[in-house]
C-alpha cells in the first residue's frame, strides 16, 4: 500500500504543490521500480518521479480548504520574525513544508528585496532563487486549497506579505 493515491495533491520540494497522476513503473528507464508521477500544479507540461521506496521526500499532502480559510487571516497579518537564516537553514525550511516558517521566510527575502531597491540593487541570485521557491510553495498550497489559480493565489498573498 502505497501513502498517496492518484488524485491527491502533496508538496514536494520546491516543485511546491503536485498532484499524483500516477503509480506504477515507467515506460522509460529502469522497469523495475514503482514511481510516483506528480504533475506541479504551477507547470502543467511538467512531470517528476519519484520512487515509491524514497516517498518520504514528499513533504505531506496539501491542506484542505477548511485549514487554509484559517490560515489565511494569519499569513495576511503576520510579522516578519528574525533575520535571514543561513542558506542551509533555509533548505530546511523548505523542505520542511512548515507554512508559518515559508511566510516569514518570503516577508524576509522581500524585505531585502525591498531594501536593496531602495540602493538600486537586487537580491542575489541565490535569495532570488529562494524567493520563488518560497513564493512557489506556499502560492501553489493555498491556490489547491482555495480552488485559486496560481495568479490568484499571487494577486491575493503577494500584497499582504509586503
Amino acid at each position: 500500500m502505497y501513502r498517496f493515491k492518484i488524485g491527491d495533491y502533496v508538496l514536494y520540494g520546491v516543485s511546491g504543490a503536485c498532484e499524483v497522476v500516477d503509480i506504477g513503473k515507467l515506460e522509460f528507464g529502469s522497469n523495475d521500480k514503482i514511481y510516483y508521477t506528480l504533475q506541479p500544479y504551477y507547470d502543467s507540461r511538467d512531470k517528476i518521479y519519484v520512487p515509491v521506496d524514497r516517498e518520504a521526500e514528499i513533504i505531506r499532502k496539501v491542506i484542505e480548504k477548511k485549514e487554509a480559510e484559517k490560515r489565511l487571516p494569519t499569513i495576511k497579518k503576520s510579522k516578519i520574525k528574525g533575520k535571514i537564516p543561513a542558506r542551509e537553514e533555509c533548505d530546511v525550511i523548505l523542505k520542511s513544508g512548515d507554512m508559518d516558517n515559508v511566510t516569514n521566510l518570503i516577508r524576509q527575502l522581500r524585505e531585502v528585496k525591498h531594501e536593496n531597491k531602495k540602493n538600486h540593487k537586487s537580491l542575489n541570485i541565490a535569495d532570488a532563487k529562494m524567493l520563488t521557491y518560497a513564493e512557489r510553495m506556499l502560492y501553489s498550497e493555498m491556490a489547491i486549497a482555495m480552488g485559486w489559480t496560481m495568479d490568484q493565489a499571487a494577486a491575493e498573498l503577494s500584497e499582504c506579505l509586503g
